[in-house]
C-alpha cells in the first residue's frame, strides 16, 4: 500500500511510514475483525430481544393480567350480589306468602319493583289492607251484626278466627243482658264448644228450673185450696199437712210451728159456728233463692161464708192471700186478709 502522506510504498502492516513518519489511515487486521463481529452481532440483536425490551414485555403482561384479574373480580362480585340479591328476594316472599303481614309485603314492594312476584304482592298487599280496614270496624264496633257481616264475607280472612272469639264474646254479653232462657239456648246453639259454654249452660240450667209448669201450679193450686178446705171442714190435720214444720209467717205470727197452726185452728173454731170458701183464684210465681232453692210466690183471693155463734147472720167477706211456699209445696208464710165485707 502507498503512504497517504508521500506516497512511498509501504507495508500494509506497518503503522506509520518509513519515509516521511506519517501514520497511515487504516486499521489492523486484527481490528477490523471486532467490527466485523460487531456488525453481525448488530444483526442478531434485530432477532433477539435486549433486557429492556423483555422488562416491558413482562410490564405489559402483567398489566393485562391485573386488568382481567379486576374484570373477572368485578364479575365475580356481581355474581355474588345478584345472588344475594335474588336469595334475599325470595327469602322475602316467602315470609310475605306465609306470615301475610302487611309490612312485609310493603317492604317487597318498595324494594324490588322489578321483582319476580311484584305484582302478586301488589294485590296481597292491597286485599289485606281492605281486610284489615274491614276488620278493624268490625272489632271496634263491638256490635253483633257488624261482625257477622264481616264473618260472612271475609270468610277467608286472616282474623277469621279472632272475629269468631269476638262474636262468641258479643254474643253471650248479650244474653247476659237478656237473661232467659232463649237468649242461653241460642248462645249454647251457636257455640256448643264456645268460650262461655259451662257458664251458659248452668244459667240455662237454672231457667228451666226457675219455669213454672203446669204441674207446679196445680200442686201450689192444691196446697191453697186443702188448707181453705181443712179450715171449712174443721179437719186438722188437713190443714196442717199443708204446712211446713218452721214457718217464718203464719197469720201474722213470726217463727210459726205446727202448733200455732193448730192454735190457729182452735181459736178461729171458738169464733164460728160454720165457714165456706169459694174455689180461690191463685196466681203463681216461681223463684230460685240466693242459696239456689226453689220458691213459690202465692197470691190468691176467695170469698168467705161465715156464721158466728151468737147469731145467724152470714157474713160474706172477700179474703185476699199471699202465701210463700217450699219446694215440697208446704207454706213457709201464709197471710189472709179481709178486703171487703
Amino acid at each position: 500500500m502507498n503512504c497517504p502522506n508521500c506516497g512511498t510504498q509501504v507495508n500494509a502492516n506497518e503503522t506509520y511510514c518509513s519515509f516521511c513518519g506519517a501514520r497511515l489511515h487504516h486499521q489492523p487486521v486484527m481490528d477490523q475483525q471486532p467490527q466485523h463481529l460487531s456488525q453481525s452481532q448488530s444483526r442478531m440483536r434485530g432477532s433477539t430481544p435486549s433486557p429492556q425490551d423483555d422488562s416491558s414485555k413482562k410490564n405489559l403482561k402483567a398489566l393485562l393480567l391485573s386488568i382481567t384479574g379486576i374484570v373477572l373480580a368485578i364479575a365475580l362480585a356481581t355474581g355474588i350480589f345478584s345472588y344475594i340479591n335474588s336469595s334475599n328476594q325470595q327469602s322475602l316472599w316467602e315470609q310475605c306468602v306465609s306470615k301475610k303481614q302487611i309490612d312485609d309485603l310493603k317492604l317487597y314492594v318498595e324494594k324490588y319493583p322489578d321483582g319476580e312476584h311484584y305484582e302478586e304482592a301488589k294485590e296481597m298487599l292491597k286485599t289485606l289492607v281492605r281486610d284489615k280496614e274491614a276488620w278493624d270496624q268490625a272489632r271496634v264496633s263491638n256490635d253483633e251484626d257488624h261482625i257477622r257481616a264481616y264473618i260472612r264475607n271475609n270468610p277467608y280472612s286472616d282474623h277469621i278466627d279472632e272475629a269468631r272469639k269476638l262474636l262468641d264474646d258479643v254474643v253471650w254479653n248479650n244474653a247476659i243482658v237478656k237473661d232467659n232462657k232463649y237468649a242461653y239456648e241460642q248462645y249454647i246453639n251457636e257455640f256448643p264448644s264456645g268460650r262461655h259454654i259451662a257458664d251458659a249452660q248452668n244459667l240455662l240450667g237454672e231457667k228451666r228450673r226457675a219455669e213454672l209448669t203446669t204441674g207446679e201450679i196445680d200442686n201450689v193450686r192444691g196446697s191453697v185450696q186443702n188448707f181453705l178446705l181443712g179450715l171449712e171442714e174443721w179437719d186438722m190435720n188437713l190443714m196442717v199437712s199443708t204446712c211446713d214444720s218452721q214457718m217464718s209467717d203464719f197469720m201474722g205470727k213470726s217463727h210459726a210451728s205446727i202448733q200455732d197452726v193448730k192454735d190457729y185452728f182452735d181459736a178461729y173454731r171458738e169464733k164460728v159456728d160454720s165457714i165456706g170458701f169459694t174455689a180461690p183464684i191463685v196466681d203463681v210465681k216461681k223463684v230460685i233463692t240466693s242459696d239456689k232453692r226453689v220458691e213459690y210466690k202465692a197470691s190468691f183471693t176467695t170469698t168467705r161464708s161465715m156464721r158466728r155463734n151468737e147469731g145467724e147472720h152470714e157474713i160474706v167477706a172477700q179474703i185476699v192471700g199471699q202465701a210463700v211456699l217450699n219446694d215440697r209445696f208446704l207454706f213457709k208464710e201464709l197471710t189472709m186478709d179481709k178486703v171487703t165485707q
